[in-house]
């Protein structure tokens, strides 16, 4: 509705300008007048034009954004794909790579993790990198901060697959129950979760959220695409093949 209304707001802006250089050329005011008349019958008399008018300027600002989108993931591509900082699963050479913003207080993100396992699991050609996007709460900073804290991919699966699993609102004394689960120190992760270290990972990632357009969470990185919300098993295979396409097509 947004890009829409752009479009409206652009059409009418390049009307008003047409009819701005109009009125800026040797025309007489009658002149002037029949122009403006002309204009506006013919809209009236020909709405389709208008709408098709709308509807090619809202599919170039739509193929216009995808290119700018693209353009970013390139441009990002080492700290979206490779970052060190981020958990991931999956061979490290896998054609493709799957990286996930999710907030750990999210229901959309807790309903797509078993799907995501699934696929990540049933094949080879799929890397998974979790990225800490913690947006909706306190909570789910602290949930971030934690886990980025963890020494080891297994121990951090361990703690993110609980946390998804678990259908209650998220808490202070849940992460700590966690930690106390899987027998970690929380006094020595309380320390290192509040380091400057930590604070620029989140920014950072808060940073490629905002250049991608990433506003709310799951949202996925497949391939040079964003893909926003809870994708069904169906749409990630779609969403694989097709960055595997792409791959072969630029290597052809």
């Amino acid at each position: 509705m947004t890009r829409f209304l752009t479009a409206l707001f652009c059409f009418a802006f390049g009307l008003n300008i047409f009819i701005a250089s109009a009125q800026a050329a040797e025309f007489s005011a009658a002149e002037k007048k029949s122009i403006e008349a002309v204009v506006q019958d013919y809209l009236m008399q020909n709405p389709e034009a208008l709408a098709d008018a709308l509807q090619n300027m809202q599919a170039h600002y739509e193929r216009a954004e995808e290119t700018r989108v693209q353009r970013t993931i390139a441009q990002n591509a080492d700290v979206l794909f490779r970052n060190k900082a981020d958990f991931s699963m999956g061979p490290v050479d896998a054609p493709v790579t799957i990286v996930e913003f999710f907030d750990y207080n999210c229901g959309y993100c807790k309903r797509v993790f078993p799907v995501l396992m699934e696929v990540v699991n049933q094949r080879d050609d799929v890397r998974l990198v979790f990225k800490e996007f913690p947006i909706l709460s306190d909570s789910s900073e602290v949930a971030a901060r934690t886990a980025l804290t963890l020494d080891n991919q297994l121990t951090f699966l361990t703690f993110h697959a609980r946390l998804m699993n678990n259908k209650a609102g998220l808490n202070d004394g849940f992460i700590s129950q966690t930690l106390a689960d899987m027998k970690l120190e929380e006094r020595a992760i309380a320390t290192q979760r509040s380091s400057q270290k930590i604070t620029d990972i989140l920014d950072e990632n808060r940073q490629l959220a905002q250049a991608l357009d990433v506003a709310g969470t799951p949202a996925f990185v497949i391939g040079n695409q964003v893909y926003p919300g809870a994708l069904e098993k169906h749409e990630f295979e779609a969403a694989i093949e097709a960055a595997l396409a792409a791959q072969r097509k630029s290597t052809n």
